[in-house]
C-alpha cells in the first residue's frame, strides 16, 4: 500500500510540474567534486575521450562541463591551437573549471576557450550549423530529452565530426536508490519535487539514441566502479559530496533533509549486517558516434548548379 501512495504522490507532483532542480545539489559539491568524484570517476571520463580523435585546430563543444576535468584534457590535446566552447548549469562547478582551466591558456593566442553559465539545451540551440568536430556531454545527457540534445548535436558537428557520451546508468548506485525509495514510499510527504533523469538501461539505449537522432555509432561499451564507501556513513558521504545525488536538495521536503538521509543511513546499516559488506557500484555507459558525411554523387549525375537548379 505504501508504493502505492508514493505512485499517487508522484503522479499529484508531476501534473503540477514540480520537478526537482539539480543545480543546488552540484554548487554545493562544486568544492568536494574533484577530491570526492574525479579521483574515482575522472579516470573513466579520460579512457573514454580517448576514444574520439581530437586534433590541434579542431573546434570542442563540451555540454555540462562541470568542474573542467575534461575540459582540461581537451585542452591539453589541442596542444595551443583550436576552441572549446563548454557550458554548464551550475556557477559554483563553473567557477572550479574557470580556474583549472586559467593556468592552461594563458599564452595561447591560438587557442580560444569560452565557459557560459546556462542550460545545455539552450547553449547548443544558440549555436551555427556545422560548427563543431566535436561534441562532449560528461555525466549530464540523462537531465535532458536525450534524442532531442543528439539531434541538435547533430545539427552542429560537421560531415564527419564525432560526439561522445559518458553516462551513470540506471542501476548505479543500486542499494542506496532503493533504500532511498523504501523510505519515501514509508511516508510519501517526504518527496515534493520528481528528479526527472532518463538514465540508460545500458549502452545499447544510447546506442539507439544516436541511430535515432541520425548519427553513427561508432563505439558503445558498459563499465562499473566500485566507490570507495564502505560504511552507511561514508557511501552518503561521497554521494552527497561528488554529485552523484543532484537533485536531492530540492526533492526533498524542506527542513526533513537530515530526516531522510539518517534513515537511508539506517537502511544501509541494516543492509550491511545482513550482508557483512557493503558494496556500492556506480556503473556507466560509454558510446561513441559521428555525424555521417553525405555520399559523393555518382559518376556521371549532375550537380543542382549544373542542371540549372537555382
Amino acid at each position: 500500500m505504501s508504493r502505492v501512495r508514493l505512485a499517487v504522490r508522484a503522479l499529484r507532483l508531476a501534473l503540477n510540474r514540480a520537478h526537482a532542480d539539480p543545480t543546488a545539489d552540484y554548487d554545493a559539491a562544486s568544492s568536494d567534486y574533484d577530491t570526492f568524484f574525479s579521483p574515482v570517476m575522472g579516470g573513466h571520463s579520460t579512457a573514454a575521450l580517448a576514444e574520439v580523435p581530437i586534433a590541434p585546430g579542431d573546434s570542442v563543444v563540451e555540454l555540462a562541463c562541470g568542474t573542467g576535468h575534461l575540459t582540461a584534457e581537451i585542452i591539453r590535446r589541442l596542444d595551443g591551437r583550436g576552441a572549446v566552447r563548454a557550458v554548464d548549469k551550475s556557477p559554483g562547478m563553473l567557477d572550479v573549471a574557470r580556474e583549472k582551466v586559467r593556468a592552461l591558456t594563458a599564452g595561447t593566442p591560438g587557442l580560444g576557450v569560452e565557459l557560459s553559465v546556462g542550460d545545455m539545451d539552450s547553449f547548443i540551440r544558440g549555436l551555427p550549423d556545422r560548427s563543431a568536430d566535436l561534441v562532449v556531454v560528461g555525466w549530464a545527457i540523462c537531465y535532458t530529452k536525450p534524442t532531442r540534445l543528439l539531434a541538435e548535436i547533430g545539427r552542429v558537428l560537421r560531415p564527419g565530426g564525432r560526439v561522445l557520451v559518458i553516462e551513470t546508468r540506471a542501476d548505479a548506485h543500486q542499494a542506496l536508490t532503493e533504500g532511498l525509495e523504501k523510505v519515501f514510499a514509508d511516508d510519501p510527504s517526504l518527496l515534493t519535487s520528481l528528479i526527472r533523469v532518463a538514465l540508460p538501461k545500458n549502452a545499447a539505449t544510447v546506442a539507439r539514441w544516436f541511430t535515432k537522432a541520425g548519427l553513427t555509432v561508432t563505439g558503445q561499451r558498459d563499465g562499473a566502479q566500485v566507490i570507495p564507501a564502505h560504511t552507511p556513513a561514508a557511501v552518503l558521504e561521497w554521494v552527497q559530496r561528488s554529485g552523484a545525488a543532484a537533485g536531492f536538495k530540492t526533492a526533498v521536503d524542506n527542513g526533513r533533509e537530515q530526516l531522510v538521509l539518517d534513515r537511508v543511513e539506517a537502511g544501509l546499516a541494516e543492509l550491511l549486517r545482513k550482508k557483512g559488506t557493503l558494496e556500492i557500484q556506480h556503473t556507466f555507459v560509454v558510446v561513441t558516434g559521428a555525424k555521417p558525411v553525405a555520399p559523393r554523387a555518382r559518376h556521371g549525375a549532375r550537380t543542382g548548379e549544373e542542371a540549372g537548379v537555382a
